[in-house]
């Protein structure tokens, strides 16, 4: 591989993180893989973050965009992406600390496999000041390789890929970029790893630990606030993810005939019980009917729904019920698949 498609683009969106970017700019200039450029977008901070970053940019391998108003990740990232000039990427966060052979034995991997998608591997959880802490379980065991369909199907079932450890073919995201959503809120690296998926490319794991994920108060994932969208986009993602990989490839699609429903029953219970909260979006009852129906739905009504799919939905409660007590990991997505990954 030559070196330019062997020059990885490190994506990093950045909102307000001053206080971690030393150590992560430290954690990339220690690499012992030098073929990167390392891209910040400044997504509207209100902190130190462009004074901070102001020294980094003596690099020529470092640059950063930017905008005032805070556009969320999606944006972020869907504009970095535009900019990137590598064969491969990744998208730390800015808070993240990569260990030193990250890069070289990500890229050494993905060149033993011109197949493979992505690359992506366990994560060592810190907190604000950098200590060990604890995180959420592990799969029991992931295997090397996963090939199609069972990627997706795996996939469908819970999303297996810690983000920030992953390195990606460029080459696959942008055959993936025009079925690519930016609306998600919790869960757009779910329904990106499906579109991938849906390629046929294979999904690698790596059992070595080559970085550090930082989880404080502040991150999406404890932020109570988002905890009605992460109800909602964990059923969502699944179904809308296949829904748009089933324009990709034929045995996608040979999958969405085969698992729609069970999909699409799987969010009419969570729309109910998000209306029984008093949180439901209409946006996203039009987004799981647009899904299901294959076009646009002006006028959904949860009832009518509800009451169309009633006998199908009960029996989706059943299998996923069942399925769900066989399981060791607790997956997120559709259990009655029932992958020996999370037995």
């Amino acid at each position: 591989m030559s070196q330019q498609l062997a020059l990885v683009s490190i994506l990093v969106p950045v909102y307000n993180a001053a206080r971690y970017l030393p150590e992560f700019y430290q954690s990339v200039q220690a690499q012992t893989y030098p073929h990167y450029e390392v891209i910040f977008a400044n997504d509207g901070s209100t902190d130190d973050t462009a004074a901070v970053l102001a020294p980094f940019l003596a690099d020529p391998r470092f640059r950063a965009i930017g905008w005032q108003q805070n556009r969320g990740l999606n944006q972020a990232w869907a504009a970095l992406c535009s900019q990137a000039k590598g064969g491969f990427w990744c998208c730390p966060g800015a808070d993240d600390v990569l260990y030193p052979t990250y890069l070289e034995r990500r890229v050494g991997i993905m060149q033993a496999h011109p197949r493979a998608a992505l690359v992506h591997g366990a994560v060592e959880r810190i907190d604000q000041s950098g200590r060990p802490c604890p995180g959420a379980p592990q799969l029991p065991g992931m295997p090397a390789e996963l090939k199609p369909p069972r990627s997706i199907q795996v996939l469908l079932q819970h999303n297996v890929i810690n983000q920030p450890s992953t390195l990606v073919r460029m080459a696959v995201t942008r055959q993936v970029l025009p079925h690519f959503s930016y609306n998600w809120v919790y869960t757009p690296d779910w329904y990106l790893w499906i579109l991938h998926a849906a390629t046929g490319f294979d999904l690698l794991w790596d059992a070595q630990t080559h970085i550090k994920y930082r989880v404080h108060p502040e991150s999406l994932t404890l932020d109570p606030g988002k905890a009605a969208a992460r109800h909602a986009e964990v059923t969502l993602a699944p179904l809308c993810g296949l829904a748009a990989g089933a324009r990709i490839s034929p045995w996608a699609a040979e999958l969405w005939e085969r698992w729609r429903r069970p999909l699409y029953h799987r969010w009419l219970l969570r729309a109910l019980t998000l209306r029984a909260r008093g949180k439901l979006n209409l946006d996203w009852l039009r987004q799981g009917a647009e899904a299901f129906y294959g076009n646009p739905q002006p006028q959904v009504s949860l009832w009518s729904e509800v009451a169309k799919h009633l006998p199908g939905a009960l029996n989706t409660r059943l299998r996923e019920r069942k399925a769900f007590r066989a399981q060791r990991f607790p997956a997120g997505g559709l259990a009655q698949i029932a992958d020996s990954v999370f037995r």
